[in-house]
């Protein structure tokens, strides 16, 4: 998604409203994306800024961190940026030779910023096996690691 910035002006902004496919970026925590539609305005204000209004809506699929299912977290990025023109900016998406912009780093960044750091479904439930529980922690006298046994007993003492 490149937009040429010599069409640009001030009383003609380029309106976006369209489907983004993001296939060809990846994560480790992101399992896929879906339904991504993009919305907003790239325009220049009365101090000749560049400025960037968009709304980023879709679904993105991520493992849940207790039982590793897949949940289907819902996307709604309002990405502004202001003074486009600073140098940073302009060294990492715009495009200077050919003076347009690519949005979809821009996008990308903003989607990674959103995975949250854990995510679980389960609730006030107790996870068991064989030897071992999450969720509960109960200390019996039967459930004491035999090394410890003995200082166990100096404990109790």
């Amino acid at each position: 998604m490149v937009y040429d910035l010599n069409k640009l002006n001030i009383n003609n902004p380029i309106q976006i409203d369209q489907d983004v496919d993001m296939s060809e970026y990846q994560n480790k925590e992101i399992i896929a994306l879906k339904d991504l539609h993009l919305k907003g305005k790239i325009y220049y204000d009365d101090a000749d800024d560049l400025i960037i209004n968009l709304v980023l809506t879709g679904v993105m699929d991520l493992r849940d961190s207790v039982s590793l299912e897949v949940i289907h977290y819902p996307l709604n990025i309002k990405i502004t940026e202001e003074d486009a023109f600073s140098s940073d900016f302009l060294e990492e998406y715009l495009k200077n030779t050919q003076n347009t912009l690519d949005i979809i780093p821009i996008l990308w960044e903003n989607i990674v910023l959103e995975v949250p750091m854990r995510l679980t479904k389960t609730k006030d439930t107790v996870l068991s096996g064989d030897g071992w529980s999450y969720g509960e922690n109960k200390k019996t006298k039967d459930n004491i690691d035999p090394r410890l046994a003995k200082l166990n007993e100096l404990l109790d003492d």
